[in-house]
């Protein structure tokens, strides 16, 4: 059997061919991400001819999450100042879902040293936190506990996912092949 996705994507502005997908196409384009079209339509149809489809491509989507997921909690680590980045990335978690999908537990407290939950009237989330220790702050006095502002470009979440876009196109493209040739579909 032929690889549904047989090339993968590689720089920014590529495009891959499925041959068994049905007309979709895989475009990597900048500050967007993945976007295949017609992947939702052919694992739709997947998913009819198969019961057991979904929650085998799930198992394989959540085993490249939990993967990145701690791909980002290593490159929280290298940030200078890191311990607001830690912390927060500490929080991501792999979902099960069909695509490779983290989620942040942003309801859980924000571990402070400074001024722990206890002392404060509001508890901080990591949700709170998240996107100052990501893109930075220091614009107002209340984001100057914040590194240096970096607009679109991220310290730990966005560059570890921008690193490793191509293994994870690879990797989710290979678990559907795999998917599709063990039951056979």
């Amino acid at each position: 059997m032929a690889s549904v996705f047989p090339n993968l994507p590689g720089d920014i502005g590529s495009v891959i061919r499925p041959r068994l997908g049905g007309g979709g196409e895989a475009l990597l384009t900048p500050g967007v991400g993945i976007q295949v079209k017609g992947l939702a339509e052919f694992l739709r149809r997947c998913d009819r001819k198969s019961p057991d489809f979904s929650r085998e491509l799930r198992k394989a989507a959540y085993a490249i999450a939990k993967d990145l997921s701690v791909k980002v909690v290593a490159e929280a680590g290298t940030v200078s100042r890191s311990r607001q980045a830690v912390a927060v990335a500490k929080g991501l978690r792999a979902k099960n879902d069909r695509y490779p999908t983290i989620s942040l537990r942003g309801q859980s407290p924000f571990p402070s040293k400074s001024r722990p939950p206890r002392k404060r009237s509001r508890p901080v989330t990591r949700a709170d936190v998240f996107f100052g220790a990501e893109f930075g702050g220091g614009g107002r006095n209340s984001t100057r506990q914040f590194l240096r502002h970096r607009h679109q470009s991220g310290y730990f979440f966005w560059p570890t996912v921008r690193k490793n876009k191509n293994s994870i196109a690879k990797e989710d493209l290979e678990a559907i092949d795999r998917v599709v040739k063990d039951l056979g579909i």
